[in-house]
């Protein structure tokens, strides 16, 4: 069998899995919440992380730009 047959087949498999797992008749309302919440959870720590990251990155953006006008304007204080 080819790489890419078994990984098709794997991938196949899985799916098929998964969609039997979410879709049980008799948990599979609790699941998908679950799973839902979850893919929430992470989405918002994502954000969460990346406007922290955007404000520092402004921040040090601000600051180099108050040394460089600063250096700028006494050119003797930049040595």
């Amino acid at each position: 069998m080819r790489i890419r047959t078994m990984f098709t087949f794997a991938t196949g498999a899985a799916l098929g899995a998964g969609t039997v797992y979410l879709l049980d008749p008799d948990h599979g309302a609790q699941r998908r919440r679950e799973a839902w919440r979850g893919a929430v959870a992470r989405a918002r720590h994502g954000a969460a992380t990346a406007v922290l990251d955007a404000r520092r990155r402004a921040e040090e953006a601000a600051l180099a730009a108050v040394d460089g006008y600063r250096q700028a304007r006494d050119p003797a204080a930049g040595v």
